[in-house]
């Protein structure tokens, strides 16, 4: 078994997610400690877009399918570090807690409540 299959059984991540992980960790240190962290994150939202962007075309394509799984898997992961980002943004403009609370819970809860409230109308119809 080679030490690349090792770390993905251990912690449940590819390399490449693990290695993503540090790179995104350190490009926030530096930006805070650089006093740029509103840049950084603007870039780093940036990407996560493009990424997206990226996802929603290579889905559509059969040959370019695997692609698509792993930008929807990279996205799926990092949603809620781009959610973040965007309230950090955000709260660098507005300064009303309750809205920024109010946003916050939207931002993060609004997808859980979406997928489980939306239903599948063909997996209705086969339990009658």
């Amino acid at each position: 078994m080679r030490w690349f299959n090792r770390v993905q059984i251990v912690t449940g991540q590819t390399c490449l997610h693990i290695v993503v992980h540090l790179a995104l960790i350190a490009a926030l240190i530096w930006g805070w400690k650089h006093h740029t962290l509103m840049q950084v994150s603007a870039g780093l939202l940036g990407l996560y877009g493009l990424i997206f962007a990226c996802m929603l075309l290579t889905q559509r394509v059969a040959s370019l399918r695997p692609f698509g799984d792993f930008f929807e898997d990279f996205t799926t992961t990092y949603y809620f570090g781009a959610a973040m980002l965007v309230l950090y943004q955000i709260s660098r403009i507005v300064h009303n807690n309750l809205l920024l609370a109010c946003l916050g819970i939207v931002v993060l809860a609004g997808p859980a409540l979406f997928s489980l409230l939306a239903k599948d109308p063909h997996s209705q119809r086969r339990h009658r």
